[in-house]
Parts: structure tokens; C-alpha cells; sequence
């Protein structure tokens, strides 16, 4: 049922029993003592027996400086493999196809000219050598 605008919300009593004091600042940074410690592990334990999943943690820790170097190794060297691993994908074969060698050859020669014999000797006759004079 919809409240009117000029109809308060709630009544007088309701605010009067819902009023609370906030604690103060120093109140909220000091560490419940043991009696708070154990009232709160006690509720904690009833809850999981109750079904609750899982009791609320009390504060988010940083990693610690360790853990955080080596996570930065470890994605360092993830990506030092991938790329690794590109780079061996798209390399050259490691063996290539044979390939018939190739060898330097000499192009064939084509016979020598006849040489034309001097005129007045006959055709197989024993050529004297000449004697140079001293």
C-alpha cells in the first residue's frame, strides 16, 4: 500500500526503538579482545554447521612481495615460450628436400681445325725440329 506524501513513512515508535550510536574511529581500528575473538569464531563454526558456505575473511592481505616477482618471472617466461614456439613454427624446414648437386661442368670442345701441312712435304712424313744457331 502506497504511503501518501504527506503520511510519514514510519511511526514514532519504530524510529525511537531503531535508534543506534555509530562507534567511533578509534572504536573500529582497535582489535576485538579474546572474549569478542571467541564469540565471533563460535558464530562462525555455528554458521558452517548451520550450511552457511564459508565465514567471511576479516581482511584482504597483499601478496606478498615474492609471490608477486614470481608471478612476473613466470608470465615472462610463458611468453618467452610462445614466442619461442612461433618462432620454430614459421623457421625453415630442418631438413630439405634432396636437391640433385650441382656440379661445375666443361662445355664440350669442338674438335681442333686441321693444320694445313707445309707444300713439297709429304702428307706423314717425320717433321725435323729446328735447330737454333749459336
Amino acid at each position: 500500500m502506497a504511503a501518501e506524501f504527506d503520511e510519514t513513512v514510519f511511526d514514532d515508535d519504530f524510529v525511537r526503538g531503531a535508534a543506534f550510536t555509530e562507534p567511533s574511529a578509534e572504536e573500529r581500528i582497535r582489535r576485538p579482545d579474546r572474549r569478542e575473538q571467541r564469540r565471533i569464531r563460535r558464530a562462525a563454526r555455528r554458521a558452517l554447521r548451520a550450511g552457511a558456505v564459508r565465514p567471511p575473511r576479516r581482511g584482504r592481505r597483499e601478496p606478498s612481495h615474492r609471490r608477486a616477482v614470481l608471478q612476473l618471472i613466470g608470465a615472462v617466461v610463458v611468453l618467452f615460450a610462445i614466442s619461442f614456439a612461433l618462432w620454430w613454427y614459421n623457421s625453415a624446414p630442418r631438413e630439405p628436400e634432396p636437391v640433385r648437386p650441382i656440379v661445375p661442368t666443361v662445355p664440350e670442345q669442338p674438335a681442333p681445325h686441321p693444320t694445313q701441312e707445309a707444300p713439297g712435304e709429304a702428307p706423314g712424313s717425320p717433321v725435323m725440329p729446328e735447330i737454333p744457331e749459336v
